[in-house]
């Protein structure tokens, strides 16, 4: 009997419960401020209002996470419209996410605009050092990004704010199944331009099958050492049962990720403003294919990397902008099996945004020349008007790029065989798309996207019978359709609402491939949050994803929660219809899994 069977009618009971107490929820509601006031986003060189932006961006903010069944950025992006996450294990462990069907490593991610991508491999794009406490909000941009970031944003970007207010001391604790235990806190000192900021988290569990247990601590301090000066540095470190990630043997694997930056913006005068940032982040990886062989097959990898930026901003009217930027970075490597490598690079942008009647332009380019890889130019055009005071058009079209990582470069094992001949990839994306901005926080979206891609590099085979070796694919076409809903109920409740739908042809390729196919066609979703009565606060999720494997499951996850005074109990579930799914080949995931806990706000 097929998951979706087995589960029907208890799939469709809780899809009912939702609506219902979210449509009741919404009867009682009181008038919250409308969207457009409150969200200012950096799809753009400089923070723009919502209602400005010329692509399609999906916000979580803090307010949300609060009441939603997550413990990691991982998890929090399952509830972004047009986000495919790919778990290898629960939490967090290792995590792919893909944005309008691009792969692992075509999507950006970021920390307060700091580059996080890992030049070995793409896998590690998922470490983020960053308690979830210690996030403001993040911010989901579906679309190219190269013109503004540079290399790897072919599906979007991601970029996690971090808080800096001066909050009072919160902590949680839990425990769950599979011996799990959990464990974080969050607080700040001092008050104004001065405040230091410090959170950490812990957990760890038996696993819920053979090689499958986890540890994981972050931590991490910022620094707002003046009005705007920030440091911040921090860390995290993972081990975890890696039982079939990479083959048939139970397999372990440790990785850790520093990240120090500090940022520095300054009003020049009038109307010109400076930021400026520098950074530094490690990553190190151990991985030990055959915990009844140590010794063999066992990589050790540490790659670094360094830069610095600087961004001008001129404002000479209302709605004019002329943004420019310059950036100098590097990554180097040092491993096992890959070999020492360095790489370096240098990139020069600009940005305009300018009105002409009721219609906002955002042209821009950005130039990324690499000492391996040559150059790359990144042209993008993005428009959008409010074709009324409630309804925005917006449009879009720009290039990407990405470069191979060392791992795609230089990886060999019995099952493995890179090139160090690859190209770099390129990709032309559009889309097209409507924003409903209601009042009382409510707003709908509708986007369709199309994306070509050059030069696509995957580990590609004529059969089962020979090695995975890497490979330029000559061209891949996508093309698809997002919808969501969203919005606030009373004070402390909301619903969402999306869809997406999307297809890649691959016309010239006939071998067999390891990502580039593999996809999500369609994806449904509906979650919220809203108050019952009592107090208590629920929170549920229901997905259903269809898969090109031939997969389709639903997953529902949920939240129970209530408050007495500064103090709150709290259950959550996670995959509640107990659905046996892979979200990445042969790797097993989790089913029904059940916590408890308190925590002190």
């Amino acid at each position: 009997m097929s998951v979706r069977t087995r589960y029907g009618r208890r799939q469709h009971c809780l899809l009912a419960l939702l609506v219902v107490t979210a449509a009741s929820d919404l009867a009682t509601a009181q008038t919250p401020q409308p969207v457009r006031e409150e969200v200012i986003v950096t799809a753009t060189a400089a923070p723009v209002p919502f209602d400005a932006v010329a692509r399609h961006v999906v916000v979580l903010t803090r307010e949300q996470i609060a009441h939603l069944p997550v413990r990691s950025v991982p998890e929090l992006l399952r509830f972004a419209l047009g986000v495919d996450v790919r778990a290898r294990g629960p939490f967090g462990s290792q995590t792919d996410y893909s944005l309008r069907g691009a792969g692992f490593g075509q999507t950006l991610v970021l920390i307060d605009g700091v580059r996080l991508n890992d030049a070995q491999s793409g896998h590690h794009n998922g470490d983020l050092p960053v308690p979830l406490e210690d996030i403001e909000r993040v911010e989901v941009m579906l679309g190219a990004g190269s013109s503004l970031h540079g290399a790897d944003a072919f599906g979007g970007t991601v970029n996690v704010i971090t808080r800096s207010d001066a909050s009072r001391w919160e902590a949680r604790v839990a425990t769950g199944q599979h011996g799990l235990v959990q464990a974080s806190g969050s607080g700040a000192l001092g008050q104004g331009s001065r405040v230091l900021r410090i959170s950490a988290a812990s957990e760890r569990s038996d696993g819920f099958a053979f090689a499958r247990d986890f540890r994981h601590v972050v931590a991490r301090m910022s620094a707002q050492i003046s009005r705007g000066a920030k440091i911040s540095v921090a860390h995290l470190d993972k081990e975890f049962g890696a039982d079939g990630f990479y083959g048939p043997a139970p397999s372990r694997e440790w990785t850790s990720q520093t990240l120090v930056s500090s940022t520095h913006e300054a009003r020049l005068s009038a109307r010109w403003e400076s930021v400026a940032q520098l950074f530094y982040r490690t990553h190190g990886d151990r991985f030990l294919y055959d915990v009844r062989q140590p010794g063999q097959f066992e990589n050790r990898h540490r790659t670094h990397a360094a830069g610095a930026s600087l961004e001008a901003h001129y404002r000479w009217a209302p709605g004019h902008r002329l943004s420019v930027g310059t950036e100098v970075a590097g990554d180097w490597l040092d491993s096992s099996n890959l070999g020492v490598h360095r790489v370096g690079r240098g990139s020069l942008f600009a940005e305009l945004q300018q009105p002409i009647g009721r219609v906002l332009f955002y042209p821009a380019v950005r130039v990324d020349a690499y000492s391996r890889y040559g150059t790359a130019w990144s042209p993008s055009l993005g428009v959008t008007a409010m074709a009324t005071r409630k309804v925005k058009w917006r449009a879009s079209v720009g290039r990407a790029f990405r470069a191979p990582t060392f791992t795609e470069l230089f990886y060999t094992d019995p099952n493995h065989q890179a090139s160090s001949d690859l190209d770099a990839e390129t990709a032309w994306s559009a889309d097209a798309g409507l924003d409903y901005l209601a009042a009382q926080s409510w707003a709908a979206s509708a986007t369709v996207f199309v994306r070509r891609e050059e030069n696509v590099i995957d580990w590609i085979r004529a059969s089962t019978d020979e090695r995975w070796r890497t490979s330029n694919i000559r061209r891949l076409d996508t093309g698809g359709v997002e919808v969501g809903l969203s919005g606030r109920l009373g004070e402390d409740g909301w619903l969402g609402v999306q869809y997406s739908w999307l297809r890649t042809r691959a016309r010239e390729l006939t071998l067999l491939s390891k990502y580039a196919l593999d996809y999500a066609p369609h994806s449904i979703a509906v979650w919220g949050s809203a108050d019952v009565g009592a107090g208590i606060i629920v929170g549920p999720r229901l997905e259903h994803r269809r898969r090109t494997d031939g997969q389709r499951y639903w997953l529902a996850d949920a939240r129970v929660s209530r408050r007495f005074g500064r103090f709150g109990l709290f259950v959550e579930a996670s995959n509640l219809l107990d659905a046996d799914y892979r979200e990445v080949a042969g790797v097993e995931m989790p089913g029904r899994w059940v916590r408890a806990g308190l925590e002190l706000r």
